[in-house]
């Protein structure tokens, strides 16, 4: 094997490399699901690399990659489990093209767990100007008027959160929000969203991530009105 270089001509070396290199693979990886199953295989490479030194098997490095294992598989199990119990319903999946194109089914479905279906009719007021909402919507059918000092300056359609930033900074809102036609959200209520983020913090980034993609989304629709008028 002269094509091999020096210091990796032995198994263990080879096999720590091919630890390594997947190691690498697994934190480029996107999935959370795939992260672990390369984290896994490179555990793998580098416990049987641990047994097979000249000088005698490495057993505390071995029994780490074993139990670092052992964790992954716990939590791809879980992961996997969780994924099948992930199934969306017609209105979960037509929100989620919506307003979450891009994220994964199982933290979508984790996120609507934490929120109720809700049917608005016209005329009934969302956000009031002044005052501190203590919910957050966001709409799957229906609009709503924006007004700001009873004037009007916008609509909210399918897809988009409204008292997003009070909800977010906890301050009062900005503008009035009006049903224009009747309307069916879904509805996360400010008490019960704090109780879960301290029990689940990924719940926290995929709401707060999702809110941000909503908010650069109707600040490019507000600069292209004004472009408009201007």
């Amino acid at each position: 094997m002269d094509w091999v270089p020096e210091n990796y001509s032995s198994l263990p070396s080879m096999l720590i490399s091919i630890g390594f290199l997947l190691t690498l693979i697994a934190f480029v990886i996107s999935d959370i699901l795939w992260l672990r199953v390369f984290t896994i295989l490179a555990k793998f490479a580098m416990a049987i690399a641990a047994l097979l030194p000249e000088s005698g098997p490495m057993w505390l490095s071995f029994a780490g990659n074993m139990l670092l294992i052992a964790i992954n598989v716990v939590h791809s199990t879980l992961l996997i489990m969780e994924r099948r119990r992930s199934c969306l319903s017609n209105e979960e999946q037509q929100l989620k093209d919506k307003a979450f194109p891009s994220m994964e089914r199982v933290f979508v479905k984790r996120l609507f767990a934490a929120a109720t279906w809700c049917n608005l009719e016209k005329g009934d007021t969302l956000l009031v100007e002044g005052e501190c909402p203590d919910k957050l919507f966001l709409f799957l059918e229906g609009q709503a008027f924006v007004s700001v000092r009873h004037k009007r300056i916008g609509q909210i359609g399918p897809g988009q959160f409204v008292g997003e930033m009070s909800f977010l900074t906890g301050q009062s809102a900005g503008a009035t929000v009006v049903i224009r036609e009747p309307s069916r959200c879904l509805v996360w209520q400010r008490d019960v969203v704090e109780k879960l983020y301290k029990k689940d913090h990924d719940l926290q980034m995929i709401l707060t991530a999702a809110i941000g993609v909503d908010l650069a989304g109707k600040i490019i629709l507000q600069n292209q009105r004004a472009a408009g008028l201007g």
